[in-house]
């Protein structure tokens, strides 16, 4: 079985700050043990530098496909390069939101993301803000999330990144294949693995019509995924 996860959300619980998912260790124990049985492919949109500092080492037996697709990575070595891009100058956009207390700008390969999670001012006027910044430098696309808005400049996705994987590994339709999100950029996965015919779940308060089957949290996933041991 080959099994797609996204981790902030999903193998640890929404956080305050980026820098706090940081991953428990018999949770992680849990993951190194399925992956001697199972292909276990962790598509984040973190960059490797970011996931590293958050997960600790990665082991040879757990692939990893940063920035919502653009690389993919095995024992924290770069093996497949999925898609370029070209970043734009965020200064402008740094200067704007300076002193809105609680807005932390995250810097990532292809994307930018805002977080407001702790913030309590004016979400609408952000929200301007961050529109001014991408009519100035257009992203390929701009993605709402929970509490958190990003604005890719990379020809990629989640789901460009479970097809670039899957012929990686030449995979031929016989291995199950199953995809676990939480998030809105989890659900061009969610659809490319349903349409591959695996099977897709969504960990949140409500099933969106594109995945199978709800999880309402993180404990949920791990008590799932012990059922593959």
């Amino acid at each position: 079985m080959i099994l797609f996860l996204d981790y902030d959300g999903t193998l640890v619980p929404i956080v305050n700050s980026p820098q706090e998912a940081i991953i428990d260790k018999n949770k992680k124990k849990i993951l190194i043990s399925l992956s001697q049985k199972h292909k276990i492919v962790i598509i984040t949109g973190r960059d490797i530098k970011s996931f590293r500092k958050v997960f600790g080492k990665i082991p040879n037996s757990i692939f990893v496909i940063s920035s919502h697709g653009s690389k993919i990575f095995r024992n924290e070595t770069l093996v497949k390069i999925i898609s370029y891009y070209s970043m734009p100058d965020v200064t402008y956009l740094k200067k704007k939101i300076k002193n809105m207390k609680g807005v932390i700008l995250e810097e990532k390969e292809g994307c930018i993301a805002l977080h407001y999670r702790n913030y309590t001012g004016d979400e609408y006027l952000l929200k301007r803000i961050f529109e001014e910044f991408t009519k100035l430098y257009p992203p390929q696309k701009v993605i709402e999330g929970k509490k958190v808005i990003e604005a890719f400049y990379i020809d990629s996705d989640k789901g460009k990144a479970v097809e670039s994987f899957l012929r990686f590994v030449a995979w031929e339709g016989k291995d199950p294949i199953l995809y676990i999100g939480d998030d809105k950029t989890d659900l061009y996965a969610i659809k490319k693995v349903k349409q591959l015919g695996g099977r897709t779940f969504f960990v949140g308060d409500k099933k969106p019509p594109e995945a199978d089957c709800l999880f309402r949290s993180v404990e949920e996933v791990y008590r799932f995924l012990l059922s593959f041991k």
